[in-house]
């Protein structure tokens, strides 16, 4: 029988219903629940993690449904009750077109009447409801609250910072009847993308425990390999078959494609989305981008010009940031899972990176659409035009398209507004960004600054029988930049390679905003 994938399926029990694939979380669950002696938590996770199915899974637990479990760890070891349960998905409440306030004491109100209950309105709308339940049924109540942080990410996404205050000062007024209400609550679970507003938010329930990077839990969202691997064979053969490969094969680049996120250095795991779109259509494609890119952290990104995040090295602090008008970039690429935990360092340090193929060409197609001011789907489309003409020992060709994608951005892309509100060219790192970013999604080997013994070469690309060694200036002749190259000996690192080495000098013009001349000296 044919693998029943549960794609876009995020509620639990329709997962059951449907037959579909679930991957058995509920020995962690089962150590979160009885192990830890915590009834207080909170879970950061990416997008597209499987947070509402995590949520899900838990609100068929505290409704006593054991007939849905059978077959799974948790199944026998536990005593299965039913308790009053508060679901909130901040996602769905519609606080967009009812503002935020009005939208959490709306959607307390139909909990209630669910319920046979009624909010009279006089005290908070959350802690009304909990006293409610737990007077109704005499039983402690279980709240479960998913994607907490989207009213904040609503504002940054209008780039309105006044916006994502607002609203977090709604969340944090709403969430304080939850301060002294542990004698009603049998367990809180709250999940969202981001920790940004976490302490602020919840400054009141100070018995709230982050698992974010608890070292038990790395593993309870997305695909272990042992968990790919057991519960798709049929999928992964399918896969192999489909496109010519061995089972080895096949295994080796589904984990280069989308394994890899990693919140210890030590545990990694698949992304759930893709995991399943790649089984499900037999075709390794980037499926992270069509899922959807938070727009503040493009625009973010934009301000920076940091193009190469491959060996970047954090803190576990870095996770934690709470300015909402100074977003720490780091940590933002680390929530969204753009940026992932690869080895530990020691003293809490770690080397950080892309967690895989598919994620590190999205940010990349992302952030070379925002530089040159295109939509994202246009980028393949010049990219395999630049591939074919490196293949093709093409320079010219090379340099004509790049101009074109620089004579196609809007004029006010090469000027920056300082503090003081003045008016600047952008530096030259904009242009090396663009560069880099174009010879990164070619799929050919690329370096960025290459240590040399008498310098840095500003880029490398290598093709079969070619090497192609880049020096960019701005407003300078490009024959100044090969008179360095050939000075400070770059080509020497690649004479054992037995390539054709070929020294390009580019020059940068602010007048033209763009490429201006370029010489290419062939070794």
């Amino acid at each position: 029988m044919a693998e029943n994938y549960p794609i876009g399926i995020q509620t639990f029990s329709e997962i059951v219903r449907t037959n579909s694939i679930y991957v058995d979380k509920t020995e962690l669950i089962f150590d979160l629940l009885k192990k830890t002696g915590q009834k207080n938590i909170f879970l950061s996770r990416p997008r597209r993690f499987g947070k509402s199915l995590l949520i899900s899974t838990f609100k068929s637990i505290f409704e006593g449904k054991q007939e849905q479990f059978k077959g799974l760890y948790i199944y026998d070891k536990i005593d299965w009750e039913a308790f009053p349960i508060i679901h909130l998905s901040m996602t769905n409440i519609g606080f967009e077109e009812i503002g935020l306030a009005q939208a959490l004491k709306r959607e307390c109100g139909h909990i209630a009447k669910n319920y046979g209950l009624t909010l009279s309105g006089n005290k908070k709308p959350l802690r009304e409801l909990l006293e409610l339940l737990y007077e109704k049924y005499q039983k402690q109540v279980v709240i479960l609250i998913d994607e907490y942080d989207k009213p904040i990410t609503h504002g940054l996404e209008a780039n309105d910072s006044s916006v994502a205050e607002a609203n977090r000062d709604i969340m944090k007024a709403f969430y304080s009847g939850l301060k002294d209400a542990d004698m009603y609550l049998r367990f809180l679970f709250i999940t969202g993308i981001s920790k940004f507003t976490k302490v602020s938010i919840f400054s009141e329930l100070n018995n709230l425990i982050d698992i974010s990077l608890h070292k038990n839990y790395t593993t309870l969202c997305g695909y272990t390999q042992a968990e790919l691997e057991h519960y798709f064979p049929e999928g992964l053969k399918k896969l192999a078959d489909e496109n010519n490969l061995t089972k080895e094969e096949c295994i080796a680049k589904v984990e280069e494609w989308y394994d890899g996120f990693s919140w210890d250095g030590k545990n990694f795991v698949y992304n759930p989305f893709s995991t399943l779109l790649l089984l499900n259509s037999g075709q390794f494609d980037n499926y992270w981008f069509a899922s959807g890119t938070p727009t503040f952290l493009v625009k973010k990104l934009n301000e920076v010009y940091n193009y190469d995040l491959t060996k970047e090295k954090v803190s576990v602090r870095s996770f934690d940031t709470f300015n909402l008008r100074q977003l720490n970039i780091t940590a933002i690429l680390l929530q969204t899972g753009y940026l992932t935990l690869k080895k530990p360092l020691g003293d809490n340090l770690f080397l950080a990176g892309f967690p895989n193929k598919e994620v590190e060409q999205s940010f990349n197609e992302m952030l070379l659409a925002e530089y040159v001011h295109q939509a994202p789907g246009d980028s393949p489309v010049h990219i395999y035009d630049i591939k074919m003409a490196f293949l093709e020992n093409n320079v010219k060709k090379v340099l004509a398209i790049i101009e074109s994608l620089f004579a196609s951005t809007p004029s006010h892309l090469f000027s920056k507004m300082n503090d003081k509100g003045k008016v600047t060219p952008v530096a030259e790192n904009f242009y090396h960004a663009v560069i880099y970013l174009i010879f990164t999604l070619l799929g050919v080997k690329i370096q960025a600054e290459v240590a040399v013994r008498e310098g840095r070469i500003d880029a490398v690309v290598e093709t079969e029988g070619h090497v192609y060694l880049f020096e960019f200036k701005k407003n300078q002749n490009p024959d100044i930049a090969i008179a360095q190259m050939e000075a400070n000996n770059y080509s020497q690192k690649y004479i054992l390679s037995n390539k054709k080495i070929h020294l390009i000098g580019v020059s940068f013009s602010l007048r033209k905003r763009g490429l201006d001349k370029w010489k290419e000296l062939v070794l």
